[in-house]
């Protein structure tokens, strides 16, 4: 791919990506039409119409796209398509950059702070879990490589994290089903059967969580017969395990 991408072969591209998506061009004649009006090489315009077809469906891209090309499909797909599918997008890039260095090259430090800068303004909602899958993915990634590269891209990283704002769903939950199993448990964990590891500071009661066998966002319900006493790690490795 050249070094060289002018904004109109990045529009021309985006354009082009945009039938695509919209099922309105075929992604072949989509890469032709951008060789044949001399928009790109061949090369570059299959990069930047799939590049920008796997921003579209939150999915790893390994070809590069530069800075400008990046912060433009990014505002774009914000414009033409909202919240949504810049969210998408933003993941995209997210795991392309987590790619890219683990495979040993450049940080692309612009695009990640281009990336970070988005989720810092708030204009997209990523959910609580959301956010965490990504983080373990990406640590996941970081533990796949050896400790030479993560201390390239520590020696370039923010010392000073961004925050960013997520959206969660609260549920309104029963008090007495709560209290209910926690006075079953008497201060052991339902699971492992083990006193509850301390006190709390505030009463000075065991310390337990109640946890919902089916989780009330898959459907489960608020009641006594699907909530049980657990210790923290017992509830961890429910979660995780």
């Amino acid at each position: 791919m050249p070094n060289k991408i002018t904004g109109t072969q990045i529009s021309e591209a985006y354009l082009k990506g945009k039938l695509v998506f919209e099922e309105r061009l075929a992604l072949s004649d989509a890469i032709n039409d951008l060789v044949s009006n001399g928009a790109m090489n061949k090369s570059s315009a299959t990069d930047y119409v799939r590049n920008f077809l796997q921003m579209m469906k939150g999915m790893e891209y390994q070809r590069t796209l530069n800075f400008n090309a990046t912060e433009y499909f990014l505002s774009s797909i914000y414009k033409d398509y909202g919240e949504k599918y810049l969210t998408l997008a933003l993941s995209s890039v997210q795991k392309h950059l987590d790619y890219y260095e683990g495979i040993g090259k450049s940080t692309q430090k612009s695009i990640r702070d281009l990336v970070e800068g988005y989720w810092a303004k708030g204009i997209v909602g990523e959910s609580i879990e959301e956010h965490l899958n990504n983080f373990s993915e990406q640590v996941k990634r970081s533990l796949s490589d050896d400790s030479k590269k993560r201390s390239v891209r520590l020696s370039s990283a923010n010392k000073i994290p961004t925050s960013i704002t997520v959206q969660t769903t609260v549920y309104r939950r029963n008090p007495d089903v709560v209290a209910e199993a926690l006075c079953r448990a008497a201060g052991s964990c339902e699971r492992c059967h083990k006193p509850a590891p301390f006190l709390r500071a505030k009463d000075g009661t065991p310390y337990l969580e109640v946890h919902h066998k089916i989780q009330l966002s898959r459907g489960g319900e608020d009641t006594i017969e699907n909530a049980i006493a657990l210790c923290p790690n017992c509830h961890r490795e429910l979660h995780f395990g």
